[in-house]
């Protein structure tokens, strides 16, 4: 008797005692206050506040992984760029305390990552790792769209088709393949010339009516690969009739004759982005090979105002030119002027290339200088724009430049003398208005570069705090330096085969050269940024001619 009265008084608080050791307490109590603040912000579609919270909650991310990963998750949905993407998952991996979420939702995002990245090996191998899922599916799909090898893509087509045969993601990913296909075999190469192809699209189209009862853009997705005209459009028009057209819709709706050209023209130039965008900032914008894609449909007054209206557009056109479903570049117009123009050549949210126009014409340039790889050979994907040491070159007139900067450094060019022109410029087909068109091997820009086009180099003093040093150069090669501090010489070099020789230095400031420097004759770099190799200094403190401190130099 007196166990099992001490038993039923223990039970009680063994039971409270259970659940306090399933709940979080001190620091990762406050870490789940955080997660749960950002999911309820999430689920509201409070992205913006999400974000926030969990940046805020970044400080207890060594006792969360759901921070991090949520953390992952919404700058995804930004399209911030991918390094802070990747970091943040790293953390929540490294950290391994998860709670609501699994190391396996981190793994499926760095693949969708990955995949963005066009590192396609890397996210089938992330995937092969992981159980078997819709999303897993689909991120592997994509992958095996790209990868070289289409035999894999269409088996795994046919596997999810079986597993998932309600999903109607896979037959979005179908569509995108032919489309993608068509684009490199040619405009005129014929579709769906493939048996399997066409076996696995009869598949699709056969199960089109369930599968659109879970995505309706399907229908003007598939309409291109109905035989049936007349199917082709009804399937079109019943999209519109209950649906918000999407503008990649249009084409087909035009040219099968679901829409007039004008409504069309109407709907793709005063489209609301404020619904669909996920930029914190959305502004109007259109994509180029979309408009390639209706310029090509329309005739007569349709392409007069389809013309005119380019003219005249305020907002970005972007451009997808690997058609992996990621822009690359983007330009800026202010009723049909070139306010700016970005370029990033790895899709990782960063670009490569940023360009200023005024009048149209391009005036400055921004082109970071980034490492080509890191720890352990692996690329480097900056967190931040703010990470990066960024060259800004200035034109006189495209493409002569006229000076650039890195850091603390500014280098100034002979007049006409150093080209550089990372752009071209192409009309979009049936317009006058000019796209920029980035030259990736025109970008490598580096200080060598700098050195070796300018005549004349300006930095900081590296010997008077507050100084200003000018360096003239000849071929890349320096001539003779000055320093200045507040408006006045305190220092004059001079060189010989681009090492330095002599200086004089007034080291006092008193406005006197009263110090003479002697060096070593040794080959070094131009604009050396080590001490400079001096063999012996002697100095006229006493300013009268006779030099009576030696200073000799190891």
């Amino acid at each position: 008797m007196v166990v099992r009265r001490l038993l039923v008084c223990l039970i009680p608080h063994l039971v409270t005692f259970s659940l306090n050791a399933q709940a979080p307490s001190g620091d990762a109590a406050v870490a789940e206050k955080y997660v749960l603040q950002a999911e309820k912000a999430m689920a509201e579609n409070k992205w913006s506040e999400a974000r926030i919270i969990l940046e805020r909650g970044a400080d207890y991310s060594d006792v969360s992984s759901d921070i991090s990963y949520l953390l992952a998750l919404a700058r995804s949905h930004f399209d911030q760029p991918q390094g802070g993407v990747l970091e943040s998952l790293e953390r929540a991996i490294s950290a391994d305390r998860w709670r609501t979420y699994s190391a396996n939702d981190a793994l499926l995002l760095e693949a969708e990552s990955c995949l963005r990245l066009r590192k396609y090996s890397e996210t089938l191998a992330i995937l092969s790792n992981l159980p078997e899922s819709p999303r897993a599916a689909g991120i592997r799909l994509k992958a095996l769209m790209f990868a070289p090898g289409p035999d894999e893509f269409r088996r795994y087509m046919t596997d999810t088709l079986d597993r998932y045969p309600r999903d109607p993601e896979p037959a979005r990913i179908f569509f995108e393949y032919l489309k993608f296909e068509r684009f490199k075999a040619g405009k005129a190469a014929a579709l769906n010339s493939d048996r399997e192809d066409r076996r696995i699209l009869d598949l699709i189209l056969h199960r089109l009516p369930a599968l659109l009862l879970a995505d309706p853009e399907l229908a003007w997705m598939a309409a291109p690969f109905v035989r049936d005209t007349e199917e082709a459009r009804r399937l079109v028009e019943a999209y519109r009739a209950v649906n918000r057209p999407d503008p990649a819709s249009l084409p087909a709706a035009v040219d099968l004759g679901a829409v007039e050209e004008e409504t069309a023209l109407e709907e793709l130039f005063s489209f609301d982005f404020s619904g669909s965008a996920v930029t914190e900032d959305p502004i109007p914008r259109l994509d180029k090979t979309l408009l390639e894609e209706i310029e090509a449909l329309l005739r007569d007054e349709a392409l007069q105002v389809f013309r005119r209206n380019l003219s005249e557009w305020s907002g970005v056109i972007r451009e997808d030119s690997d058609r992996d479903g990621f822009a690359e570049a983007a330009a800026v117009y202010l009723r049909g002027m070139l306010l700016g123009y970005s370029f990033d050549a790895d899709q990782d949210g960063l670009p490569e290339l940023v360009l200023d126009f005024e009048a149209g014409d391009p005036q400055r340039a921004y082109i970071p200088v980034m490492p080509e790889s890191g720890e352990g050979g692996k690329p480097y994907y900056p967190v931040r724009d703010e990470d990066r040491r960024k060259i800004t070159l200035r034109w006189e007139r495209y493409p002569a430049v006229l000076e650039a900067e890195l850091g603390d450094e500014r280098f100034l060019s002979r007049p006409l003398s150093f080209y550089y022109n990372p752009v071209r410029f192409r009309e979009i087909p049936g317009t006058s208005l000019l796209f920029p068109e980035a030259d990736p091997a025109a970008m490598a820009l580096t200080r060598r570069t700098l050195v070796a086009n300018a005549f004349r180099a300006e930095r900081p003093s590296r010997e008077f705090a507050g100084g200003t040093e000018t360096v003239e150069l000849n071929q890349g090669v320096p001539v003779r330096a000055w320093e200045y501090l507040e408006g006045r010489m305190v220092s004059e070099t001079d060189f010989l085969q681009g090492a330095p020789l002599v200086q004089r230095a007034d080291l006092d400031t008193d406005g006197r050269m009263e110090t003479i420097r002697r060096f070593r004759r040794a080959v070094i770099p131009a604009l050396p940024d080590d001490a400079l190799d001096i063999e012996y200094a002697e100095s006229d403190w006493d300013g009268d001619g006779i030099y009576e401190s030696p200073e000799p130099f190891r």
